[in-house]
């Protein structure tokens, strides 16, 4: 072929190219280019209703039928479904910035990941797709669409993943509490019950009621009795044989399992609440949780209070039976004194002994920020007790705080050889009939949405005042929404950080300085407002803007001044007189007692706070 003929070929060649492309563009693009769109935004929606099922149907329900949180599907009031182009961009904008930010002191929170929450924008945008999509009405009435139809499969697929747990007492919980197995092992070992155990050492677990012991070799550095009484079920053996609680156990290369069993050897759960009774070992003692009172304590173990109260007197004194017993171990100090010791400030003695830093300061005559040197004896409020930290011992706390640990342990009604731990633990008399405590179908039924005691026991086959063994599986009703939310209500801060400066979200946060009140009384302050601050100034000392603190005398005559803006003095939450404007001086007059917080209403980063005496 001569080069004319190729050029021609090559030029018809392109000619056909550019107008096979032209007739693509003009025939297949406009079809194709619809068709991604739905793709794209079809996706989103199926990505809606599953992140609408993951997250939100806890408090709008699995078809947004509104629960604990507003109904979002049909509303009347909202019609977030609503295709009016108008109605539709202020919806999209309501919810983005409601997923975004959350509503303040509701329990809607921030989902954004910027505020603190779990979606990023792109999920968000999903959501917002999701819950505005059009919708149909069905001839009976109701409103819906494939799309809520598939948020609904997705919360029931996940309702067959949840398992319910009937929560309550287990042998090996009760052991802990109790104090059961730990020093048995020590003394059996001839080592000490307290601190750790070097990794490598042969621990001897003594053969329960005939069975066999076997060794157990320490393999961390930071193991202790009570890690291996719990590990290897030594506490719960004592107990199921002291009740006759039938199980197996098995023990292979330093790992231990154990499993309760009925009189005919058939596994179960675990103990029955309010139908088992047990009995504990002489010597058994009782770790205080969270709302113990005597009264509830002696109620489960089935003892009287005075018989508790008699060998707890150092611990209870001051207490009644119906008070909740504080869960930090404190002492009470035969001295009130307190050595410094290397790398400690009074900031971190007073939090050790659980009084305020202004009072301990004053107590020696120092400022807050003081630096005291080690070696240092330093007086402690009248009030202030010692609050025992992880490895402290009775000798240890004696030599803090120049006594003996005889008289240390006197004071607080024991002996040098009892146990000192951070976790209160109370003497406890023989048990014979501990209740064993645990769920109801009710109590399991609160943890979730949209669940009652009689929805669980119709799904899983039982009656609704079954008694279940502690551990039992069950399975959620697919009409669930979820496992309850907690009750924390949103502070609204999410979306305020940038609005506001810096102070004045930190006081939005309650992220404040504790107001001390000064130990002497100022007899010449004044304030001034500069641009976004309140200075205060007492007896010629300017003190840091908008922390300003003064003790004055009844009658006392403070001036505040305007130095630069608009601003007005509130006090204690009342606008006092006019505005002050930029050069305005006005002269207060604080005659009666108490204590003043001193804002602007226009400026709500600005305060100071008077002591009135």
């Amino acid at each position: 072929m001569n080069t004319q003929k190729q050029i021609v070929l090559m030029v018809a060649l392109m000619f056909l190219l550019v107008g096979g492309c032209a007739a693509y563009t003009a025939i297949e693009l406009p079809v194709r280019a619809p068709d991604q769109a739905d793709w794209t935004r079809d996706q989103s929606l199926e990505r809606g209703a599953l992140l609408f099922a993951n997250n939100c149907r806890t408090c709008h329900g699995n078809r947004g039928d509104g629960s604990i949180g507003p109904q979002l599907l049909n509303n009347e009031t909202t019609q977030f479904q609503d295709q009016d182009p108008l109605k539709l961009a202020a919806n999209r904008t309501l919810l983005r910035r409601t997923l975004s930010c959350g509503r303040a002191g509701t329990l809607m929170p921030a989902w954004l990941t910027a505020n603190g929450g779990s979606l990023n924008a792109i999920q968000i945008e999903h959501i917002v797709d999701f819950l505005t999509s059009p919708i149909v009405i069905t001839p009976e009435g109701d409103a819906t669409s494939d799309w809520w139809d598939e948020a609904e499969e997705f919360a029931h697929n996940l309702n067959g993943e949840v398992a319910v747990l009937i929560g309550g007492d287990t042998l090996v919980g009760l052991a802990k509490s109790h104090g059961i197995g730990p020093k048995i092992l020590a003394d059996y070992n001839q080592l000490p019950v307290d601190g750790f155990i070097k990794k490598g050492t042969e621990v001897k677990i003594p053969a329960i009621n005939g069975k066999d012991g076997y060794i157990y070799t320490v393999y961390k550095d930071n193991e202790t009795f009570t890690k291996i009484s719990e590990s290897q079920f030594f506490g719960a053996r004592i107990l199921a044989e002291l009740n006759s609680i039938s199980y197996a156990f098995s023990e292979k290369r330093g790992t231990a399992t154990m499993q309760l069993k009925t009189a005919s050897g058939v596994d179960v759960a675990g103990l029955f609440p309010g139908v088992t009774r047990l009995g504990f070992p002489t010597g058994s003692t009782y770790t205080v949780q969270a709302g113990d009172t005597v009264d509830s304590i002696a109620e489960t173990h089935g003892l009287s209070t005075a018989s508790i109260v008699d060998l707890n007197k150092g611990i209870l004194a001051g207490l009644e039976t119906s008070d909740d017993i504080p869960t930090e171990r404190t002492l009470a100090l035969p001295k009130q004194i307190a050595i410094v010791q290397a790398g400690q400030t009074l900031g971190t003695i007073a939090q050790l002994h659980g009084v305020l830093l202004g009072d301990l300061a004053a107590a020696n005559a120092l400022s807050e920020d003081a630096i005291v040197a080690p070696g240092a004896q330093l007086t402690l409020p009248a009030d202030a007790n010692y609050v025992v930290q992880p490895g402290d011992t009775w000798a240890l706390v004696a030599t803090l705080h120049g006594t003996t640990s005889a008289d240390l342990a006197g004071k607080n009604g024991q002996t040098p050889g009892d146990a000192l731990s951070p976790e209160v633990i109370l003497r406890m008399p023989d048990i014979t009939a501990y209740v064993v405590q645990g769920d109801s179908l009710a109590d399991a039924a609160q943890a979730f949405v949209n669940v009652t005691a009689a929805s669980l026991a119709e799904k899983n086959g039982v009656q609704e005042n079954s008694v279940l063994a502690v551990g039992t599986s069950l399975h959620l009703p697919e009409t669930a929404y979820g496992s309850a939310p907690g009750d924390a209500k949103n502070t609204g801060t999410a979306c305020v950080q940038y609005a506001v400066s810096a102070s004045g979200f930190d006081k939005v946060l309650g992220n404040v300085a504790e107001v001390t009140k000064p130990p002497t009384a100022s007899t010449e302050v004044k304030v001034e407002a500069h641009a976004n601050d309140w200075t205060v100034t007492a007896d010629g000392t300017a003190q840091a803007p908008n922390k300003g603190v003064a003790l004055i005398a009844k009658g006392t005559q403070v001036v505040f001044s305007s130095i630069v803006g608009l601003h007005n003095i509130k006090l204690n939450g009342t606008v006092e007189g006019a505005d002050l404007k930029e050069g305005d001086k006005r002269t207060l007059t604080f005659n009666d007692p108490g204590e003043f917080l001193i804002e602007c209403s226009y400026h709500p980063d600005m305060w100071a706070t008077f002591y009135v005496e």
